[in-house]
């Protein structure tokens, strides 16, 4: 029956629907279905023989030959490498030239086995030369679950002593220790000390304390009389040689790379190679130094006395991926520690070498975890530290960071319902206010101040918000920014398996499968909630620029955005079929506004 004149003014109950009645139930049935389907996708998988890999346990390095494993896709053609015997050192080599010679001295390595690590110091120079961590694993097909590798025997990396001018460089000078090999568990410590004669009598000592479950170790440097070999008024000690990548695209791994510094209350930070300026030596109170790649960091933090300044060393070099050779940033850096004329050197140190996890970070005192990039201090970064102690508690109870997502994003959903209610209510009544708004646009169609007058008192009488649409957008943005940042630089996410094709949370999508759901649910949340046929193109172009953006993000951030649209979409139906108390209605267009009660409202329905 069409509709008469009469009945053009009766109440709709669905005004934010342009066919008046609710969003159409088979759309609803379809998008349920799609939600079905990948919840039951793991069944399916399951079913059909597709199985999360089982981890493998852990390459420990061959105790009789000192071996640690090579990173087999970057060594595939060498394999692991052995430290043999080694040839005397001569005098000719400059650095050993100042140490006393034994033609029966051959070099030797120490392997120490903790509960975290298996790592590998050398009696040349006294270096640590390999350190494997048990509890992380490569996410690569090539080196598809074997534990990462820091630091390799084939690699001239690791801790250093420099002079300023290489005077008493003792990198290659052939130490003695006096241990074979060491096996730590929990709470268990144990000394290692090498020892060494310069050819003017000093007797080098550099000592090693290590720990069972930790990932630090002391380093103890011992010199009775360095002036004697040629020692000036500071040195620097650190590691040097740079980390290898560890993730699957050593490119992005890159991204990350940086030699960081905590000077004073500043986060120095050189993370861009420069050719003509590969070195940066800053001066000031210096707390720690550190080479960090995304999820791993050396840090160098003095212990005894403070340091007085930062020596960073920018360098590159080329590692395989897939059939091409991609070049990598590589970086020293070093702590300058200040040594007063005459004076004996005895410095200890505290060397952690482990992942870039805040809590472990935050442990040592020193503002370590401000190498954690969780945003802006004062805005972001509150909410990613929540955000991020929620997710690692609630993993502690749900073993799936997928299932955790979800979760977080039902609470999230949950706390904002309320100004979602408002927020529909605020475009409801901006809908019955758009006759009388455009009257006044051809009222005072030349006069744009004289406009925007009457619009600001017709608000204020009907008591509408103008900017209240956005009351549910504006407090998310925070939690949205503060989630990217903890999906992308946080390594609790890090190798995170939620369902099938997605085994890590902290990579995109690789089928982009997600970003598809994203789009999909996007374009339905806003076909709901957008109404003015001005802005009908965006219900296309913004699904369209959200899925382009969330193709390349986290899988973690797109699962959230993917269940909060969803919940959003549904949220949105109910609302629209159980529309909100209207708090004053009035004849749209009448020139006034009549206030009623909510309860004479009713009465009149």
């Amino acid at each position: 029956m069409p509709p008469t004149a009469s009945s053009s003014k009766r109440v709709n109950r669905y005004p934010m629907n342009d066919d008046s009645r609710p969003f159409d139930p088979k759309v609803l049935l379809g998008f349920a279905l799609l939600i079905a389907l990948v919840l039951l996708l793991p069944a399916y998988w399951e079913w059909t023989g597709f199985k999360k890999p089982a981890p493998s346990p852990p390459v420990i390095a061959d105790t009789s030959s000192s071996v640690i494993p090579a990173d087999t896709a970057r060594r595939s053609a060498e394999g692991p490498r052995t430290i043999g015997p080694a040839a005397a050192v001569v005098p000719g080599d400059t650095a050993a030239g100042a140490f006393l010679t034994d033609p029966a001295w051959v070099e030797k390595t120490i392997r120490i086995e903790t509960d975290v690590y298996d790592a590998l110091l050398s009696t040349r120079g006294a270096r640590l030369v390999g350190m494997v961590l048990k509890e992380y694993r490569y996410n690569d097909a090539a080196r598809h679950d074997q534990p990462i590798i820091l630091a390799d025997t084939m690699d001239d990396v690791g801790l250093r002593f420099r002079s300023v001018r290489d005077q008493f460089d003792w990198s290659s000078a052939p130490f003695a220790a006096d241990r074979a090999e060491v096996r730590l568990a929990g709470n268990d410590s144990t000394v290692i000390r090498f020892t060494a004669r310069s050819r003017k009598g000093n007797d080098v000592a550099v000592t090693y304390t290590f720990h069972g479950k930790r990932y630090d170790f002391d380093v103890d440097v011992t010199v009775p009389s360095p002036w004697v070999d040629g020692m000036e008024n500071e040195y620097f000690y650190g590691w040097e040689g740079g980390l290898w990548p560890t993730e699957p695209d050593p490119r992005e791994d890159d991204s990350y790379f940086a030699a960081n510094a905590l000077m004073g209350k500043d986060l120095e930070t050189v993370s861009k190679y420069d050719a003509t300026a590969p070195r940066k030596n800053l001066t000031g109170l210096t707390y720690w130094a550190a080479v960090r790649t995304k999820y791993f960091v050396c840090a160098t933090i003095p212990r005894n006395r403070e340091a007085q300044g930062f020596l960073a060393i920018a360098g590159q070099r080329s590692v395989p991926y897939k059939d091409e050779s991609v070049t990598i940033k590589q970086f020293t850096a070093a702590v300058r520690m200040d040594l007063p004329p005459g004076a004996p050197l005895h410095d200890r140190f505290t060397i952690y070498i482990g992942p870039v996890e805040y809590s472990f970070l935050k442990a040592y005192g020193v503002g370590l975890e401000d190498m954690v990039d969780l945003g802006w201090r004062w805005l972001i970064r509150p909410f990613a530290l929540m955000i991020l102690w929620l997710f690692t508690a609630m993993h502690a109870v749900i073993p799936n960071y997928g299932v955790a997502i979800i979760l977080f994003a039902l609470l999230i959903k949950v706390l904002f319902h309320p100004l979602t209610k408002k927020s529909t209510l605020s475009m409801r009544q901006m809908q019955q206010l758009q006759p009388r708004m455009e009257k006044l646009r051809e009222r005072h169609k030349g006069d744009a101040q004289r406009l925007n007058q009457e619009m600001m008192k017709l608000y204020k009488e009907s008591g509408i918000n103008p900017l209240s649409g956005c009351i549910t957008l504006l407090p998310q943005m925070p939690i949205f920014f503060a989630l990217y940042q903890v999906f992308r630089t946080t390594i609790e996410l890090r190798g995170a398996y939620f369902v099938g094709w997605l085994t890590d949370l902290s990579q995109k999508d690789p089928y982009y499968v997600l970003p598809i759901i994203m789009t999909i649910s996007f374009f339905l949340q806003q076909r709901l909630s957008t109404k003015d046929p001005k802005q009908k193109m965006l219900t296309y172009i913004l699904p369209l620029v959200f899925g382009f953006f969330f193709k390349d993000v986290p899988a973690g951030l797109t699962l959230y955005w993917t269940v909060f649209n969803i919940f959003s979409v549904i949220e949105m139906t109910w609302l629209i079929g159980h529309p909100p108390a209207m708090g004053s209605d009035g004849e749209v267009g009448s020139g006034t506004i009549v206030k009623t009660s909510k309860a004479s409202s009713k009465a009149k329905g």
